[in-house]
């Protein structure tokens, strides 16, 4: 019999290829530290989302680890940051030196996080510069304050306690550069929060029969990192529009031995069916379902009747052509980007006419390609990435 040897789980290569394997329902073995290991919130979303596949895909659900001498220990680094304990919800056990842990046992080590949570007090979840905001199924605190005014589903907090939400995050893991942020690109996270989690109740807890999910997870990480070319560059060669926006954006190290891009990300993610089938349906083709999916970025796409419905992504997309930003979609079999240049935001020109101008902005907003040029195994769920960068001005290090 073959021996199960631990897989990498670090670079977006990394968990493409553990998503491959869910796919295939191959044996995947891990260890803790490797899934709860804090790279920033767009990677651990990431390796989040390959947890999720692998569960979705398992037929027993056991989460197999490589071997630990320390039960608890690997149980309560599992349960105390996002995409351990995602895996643990979706798993029905945890296979640890060949002993079966119970889900109902291992969310016990989630406890103390969860209250933390809920009470808003996030200098007692914060890991290094990342907080992550989990809503568990069948929780007894599923609803997180933070994200829900009541408990329960339609409750979701509209726009102006989103950005609250945003606010007392982005202040506590930076707060030292939380003031050099846009107002304007907080109102947008406040918007999109909004809209996002109002999207993910009303259709991420159904799976593509319209079956309720007994298990699953919706939330957001938030960090603030110098991520350096040794450990994150080779996450944007899949694109030369992507190697052009690292190369545009790093700074050198303090030392100068090093090149590093310095930003703030926040990934949102669910654990439903993926944008295209729970607006179109499941057995589209890849094209049809590229452009599926940009369409679900759209303005106005919603299926929501209320005013204002749909003008998340366009809210944020339009903040961060003004800061540079990144937005990355990882849902189905699609990873599609959009990155900008805020020299170039407004440079539709004045001499145009106002249609004109718009044309051009919609496009320049829309223009998503795919982050890489390999084809992707489908994934569970859906996570929206967005990374904000630190500039170099004048000499100077400032915030965007």
């Amino acid at each position: 019999m073959e021996r199960t040897v631990e897989s990498p789980f670090e670079s977006l290569d990394d968990v493409e290829n553990i998503i491959d394997k869910a796919a295939s329902d191959r044996p995947v073995k891990l260890s803790s530290e490797s899934i709860s290991k804090s790279y920033g919130a767009l990677r651990d979303a990431a390796r989040l989302q390959a947890l999720v596949s692998l569960a979705r895909n398992s037929v027993d659900k056991v989460l197999l680890l490589q071997n630990s001498s320390n039960t608890e220990a690997v149980l309560h680094e599992l349960c105390s940051y996002a995409p351990g304990l995602v895996s643990v919800r979706l798993n029905k056990s945890i296979n640890i030196n060949k002993q079966l842990i119970s889900r109902r046992k291992a969310l016990l080590f989630a406890r103390d996080k969860m209250i933390a949570t809920d009470n808003q007090q996030y200098v007692k979840v914060i890991r290094g510069r990342s907080i992550d905001l989990c809503c568990i199924s069948g929780a007894e605190r599923q609803y997180l304050s933070p994200l829900f005014a009541n408990k329960n589903s339609h409750s979701v907090r509209n726009s102006s306690l989103m950005k609250q939400t945003m606010v007392a995050i982005f202040k506590q893991i930076n707060k030292r550069d939380f003031n050099n942020l846009e107002a304007e690109l907080i109102e947008a996270f406040g918007i999109f929060g909004c809209e996002l989690f109002k999207n993910t109740q009303e259709h991420a807890l159904r799976n593509p029969s319209d079956k309720p999910y007994i298990e699953h997870v919706e939330g957001m990480i938030a960090s603030w990192k110098d991520q350096t070319n040794d450990t994150y560059e080779k996450d944007f060669k899949g694109h030369p529009r992507l190697v052009k926006y690292w190369n545009d954006n790093v700074l050198d190290s303090v030392d100068g031995t090093k090149k590093i891009l310095r930003c703030m990300e926040v990934s949102f993610f669910d654990t439903g069916p993926g944008m295209v089938g729970r607006a179109f349906g499941t057995g589209i083709d890849s094209a049809a379902e590229k452009e599926a999916l940009i369409k679900c970025i759209g303005k106005n796409f919603s299926t929501k009747s209320e005013i204002g419905a749909g003008n998340g992504y366009p809210t944020i997309l339009n903040q961060l052509s003004k800061v540079g930003g990144l937005i990355r979609i990882r849902s189905g079999n699609q990873c599609l980007f959009n990155c900008f240049d805020r020299e170039l935001h407004g440079f539709w020109g004045t001499e145009q006419s106002s249609e004109t101008a718009k044309q051009k902005q919609t496009q320049y907003l829309m223009g998503f390609d795919s982050w890489t040029d390999k084809i992707l195994s489908p994934t569970s769920g859906t996570v929206v990435s967005i990374l904000v960068p630190l500039r170099k001005d004048r000499g100077q290090r400032t915030l965007l």
